[in-house]
């Protein structure tokens, strides 16, 4: 944990720091946080016995929830004042449901850290309760004691604290409690305080590995969007390069033909058919291999009319299903589209090729906050990710953007797809 705000580690110049008195309002801030901590012990015991009544616990236990959230965020902000600690909150998640988002609240780790946070409270809010008072003024009580001897002088006033002890013992307390309160004092307060907020980044922040993760979540996604703009720079490039030169070269070897023909040289014909023909094939090719790296009607016309396109074109009929939440305003963005045109058109091509179906029915819907591809078919079965095969490839590409891929393909068939994909 890095000090924002430092303390002297000169105890002298400790007691007219700001950062140090800082630091001590942070600590009588702990002391008053038990009171929290008492709260929070009360309403889980509340929800534990009104649990029998109707399930009257879950909801004492959501309003606990609800009520360990406000507290973070007033201990958070209090340390970050007191201490500059700046302790970073969890992120904020959008549930679809409040079922869901109890249900995950519940398998949280941060919601059991804050909770021993806040019971943790308890007794060092009254060991701070003890602590402060007694560094505070029964130290310098103490350290004034060898004047109050002189005051009072209760050997000759014959008072019998005098007769017991001698001021020469007297001298000695005070002045060890006199060093104690201005030399121990800022030392022991400034380790409290540290440990206080070491404690609090520990339970009420996020921790780094959380960190770190994601750190890879927002770097693979990069990667992914980097590596999906590469593909459509390359289809553009193809597309307007070598697409169209290729289309010239056939427009012009078509017109040499059409000249050749009325002539007799029979072998510069069939050498002008042969490069006319190769002509429109690396045309084809290249069509093809710009819609396996980015489909231009995909950008142009979404997700309805690509796959549409693509169902045109397998062998099998298709029966071909979209959700209307998919167009218009609520779009996916370009990295979710691209995944589900090549899944659909992965898992035609596979039907076409192996299933020996009759009859596939694709749907594409919303579901929550993902986009979900079913396929079925109603083939030979048998259908499983061989390692090097489409499938296999599909994990590998929904794996970089947290999809999931799951494949019912018994033998004799039918083959069921399923296929979730993350979508804001």
């Amino acid at each position: 944990m890095n000090e924002a705000l430092p303390i002297p580690v000169n105890p002298l110049r400790a007691w007219i720091s700001p950062h140090w008195w800082l630091a001590v309002a942070s600590l009588l801030a702990s002391t008053v946080a038990g009171l929290g901590g008492w709260m929070i012990l009360g309403l889980l015991i509340l929800a534990v016995c009104a649990l029998p009544f109707a399930l009257s616990g879950v909801l004492v236990f959501a309003l606990t929830i609800v009520a360990l959230k406000w507290m973070d965020r007033a201990a958070r902000a209090g340390i970050g004042f007191t201490g500059g600690i700046a302790i970073e909150g969890p992120e904020v998640t959008v549930y679809p449901t409040s079922w869901r988002k109890f249900v995950w609240c519940l398998r949280d780790i941060g919601l059991w850290k804050s909770l021993c946070y806040w019971l943790i409270r308890i007794p060092v809010s009254a060991v701070l309760l003890f602590l402060l008072p007694a560094l505070f003024v029964a130290l310098p009580v103490l350290a004034l004691a060898p004047v109050a001897w002189i005051v009072t002088n209760p050997v000759a006033n014959q008072l019998e604290i005098g007769e017991r002890v001698g001021y020469p013992f007297v001298a000695l307390v005070g002045f060890a409690s006199l060093v104690t309160f201005v030399a121990g004092v800022p030392l022991l307060l400034t380790a409290l305080a540290r440990l206080d907020w070491w404690s609090a980044a520990a339970l009420l922040g996020r921790s780094e590995s959380s960190r770190r993760v994601d750190e890879l979540t927002v770097s693979r996604a990069r990667v992914v969007d980097a590596a999906d703009a590469e593909r459509r720079r390359i289809e553009r490039d193809l597309h307007d390069g070598a697409q169209q030169r290729l289309v010239s070269v056939a427009m012009s070897l078509g017109q040499a033909k059409s000249r050749v023909s009325a002539s007799e040289d029979a072998v510069l014909k069939e050498l002008l058919d042969d490069a006319h023909r190769e002509a429109k094939n690396a045309i084809g090719e290249i069509r093809t291999l710009t819609r396996g790296l980015h489909p231009p009607i995909l950008t142009d016309r979404g997700l309805d009319a690509a796959l549409s396109s693509v169902a045109a074109l397998c062998t099998v009929p298709v029966t071909f299903r979209i959700d209307p939440a998919l167009s218009g305003d609520r779009r996916p963005d370009a990295t979710v589209e691209s995944t589900v045109y090549f899944v659909v058109s992965e898992a035609l091509t596979n039907v076409s090729k192996h299933a020996k179906a009759n009859h596939v029915r694709v749907d594409v819907a919303r579901v929550e906050s993902a986009v979900r591809v079913t396929v079925v078919d109603d083939g030979c079965g048998g259908a499983h990710p061989a390692p090097g095969g489409g499938l296999a490839g599909l994990e590998d590409r929904l794996s970089g953007i947290d999809g999931t891929l799951s494949i019912t393909s018994p033998s004799g068939g039918p083959t069921r797809l399923e296929v979730s994909i993350p979508c804001e």
